[in-house]
């Protein structure tokens, strides 16, 4: 099934906000990159830019889960799912010349504040995040207080690496980030038997 207009512009603007941040991101800009008409922009999104904003948090927010999720169904453990999803987001990193990184992360930091409808689906993004993150966990075996407590520390952790990777142009910052977070994982788990 071929891609909507609308879903083309979602996604292109998950892109571009990622890597170039929601105000240096223009309409125009949008709409030459995505490829469609420009009065698809106000047909599609009618609360402007904002409204496309929102809808950008909750798709990244998709993405981000969805990431998540692959890595846990592929791994037996959650220490190997975690190294898996963090090496996964290096390589994408890596691909996009350490230009893009967390789907959220840029328009948070950008917008945080400054919008109380962007502030609230950021909020909710990363409350997803952790919850699917918390789930998982505790469907290996982690208590419901340090799966929510490892969630949070996990996302930290992500969030983190991927910004030092992204300014050191090197992957190696995620990388020994899921090795702690592995040993973390490993040492909640002894810990708890």
């Amino acid at each position: 099934m071929s891609e909507t207009t609308r879903e083309r512009m979602l996604a292109t603007a998950v892109r571009l906000f990622q890597r170039d941040g929601y105000h240096a991101t223009s309409w125009r800009r949008l709409v030459d990159e995505a490829g469609t008409p420009w009065g698809s922009a106000h047909h599609h999104f009618p609360g402007g830019k904002e409204q496309l904003g929102v809808e950008a948090v909750q798709l990244g927010a998709d993405f981000a889960i969805d990431g998540v999720r692959r890595g846990f169904e592929r791994h037996d453990s959650p220490e190997d799912a975690i190294r898996w999803w963090y090496r996964k987001a290096g390589r994408r990193l890596a691909d996009a010349d350490y230009r893009g990184g967390c789907p959220l992360a840029t328009i948070t930091l950008e917008t945080v504040n400054g919008s109380p409808k962007l502030t609230a689906a950021c909020r909710e993004a990363f409350d997803r995040w952790q919850g699917v993150l918390t789930e998982l966990l505790r469907e290996h075996g982690y208590a419901a207080e340090a799966a929510t407590e490892l969630a949070v520390a996990i996302i930290h952790n992500f969030e983190g690496a991927l910004l030092l990777s992204r300014v050191r142009r090197d992957t190696n910052p995620l990388e020994l980030a899921a090795e702690q977070i592995a040993v973390l994982l490993a040492h909640q788990r002894h810990a708890a038997s």
